[in-house]
């Protein structure tokens, strides 16, 4: 019986050098923000293959600097949060201390 479906097929993907199907990656390099690539899935263990194919066009060199530069903005943020909370938590110190002072001073 003839199959009566106008579907497309379902292309098979690439397989890399080691014989699986890569993975989907992020580049969060310098020259390459936010471009993603098909990689080997085994990539920095023993025995990995090098396969590598971008699956996106290049960007163009302004989408490059924006990114970069929201990406340092973002980093920059990310420490004064991790800055802020070691305060947070030197001022929480500080003030248990304080009112242990307090409640011993008052019971002696």
């Amino acid at each position: 019986m003839e199959n009566s479906c106008n579907c497309t097929p379902i292309l098979k993907r690439k397989l890399c050098y080691c014989g699986e199907v890569p993975i989907l990656k992020t580049s969060w390099t310098e020259m390459n923000p936010g471009r993603r690539f098909w990689g080997c899935r085994f990539h920095g263990k023993v025995g990995a293959c090098d396969f590598f194919e971008w699956g996106d066009l290049a960007l163009h060199a302004r989408y490059k600097s924006v990114i970069n530069g929201l990406l340092r903005k973002k980093n920059a943020a990310d420490e004064e949060i991790v800055k802020m909370g070691r305060t947070m938590r030197n001022w929480k110190i500080a003030l248990w201390v304080l009112l242990m002072f307090i409640v011993v001073r008052e019971v002696c």
